[in-house]
């Protein structure tokens, strides 16, 4: 019976640490879209600043995991780029 879980428990956490290493790019957009859940949210509701406190948060985390790596990091860049491009767009109605 211990052998069944101590192998269960390998291929669970070989499950969750091993899988896919995400790009720049879908790390960004992660970042991006949490950033436009944060801003969508009432400017009155308490709990805005906090979202977009996670948001930043996030976005040093995957900066950390990315930024040695080249190609990712300016797939990262131009991700987070055009998004707070559209994002001021938007804010001005255009």
């Amino acid at each position: 019976m211990r052998i069944v879980l101590a192998a269960i428990s390998c291929c669970c956490l070989l499950a969750a640490c091993g899988g896919k290493a995400k790009s720049g790019k879908e790390l960004a957009q992660e970042i991006c879209d949490c950033s436009k859940k944060a801003n969508a949210m009432d400017p009155s509701d308490p709990k805005r600043a906090t979202a977009q406190a996670d948001c930043l948060k996030k976005q040093g985390e995957s900066w950390n995991k990315i930024k040695d790596d080249q190609q990712k990091s300016d797939e990262f860049n131009a991700t987070l780029s055009a998004c707070a491009s559209e994002q001021i767009r938007q804010s001005f109605g255009k």
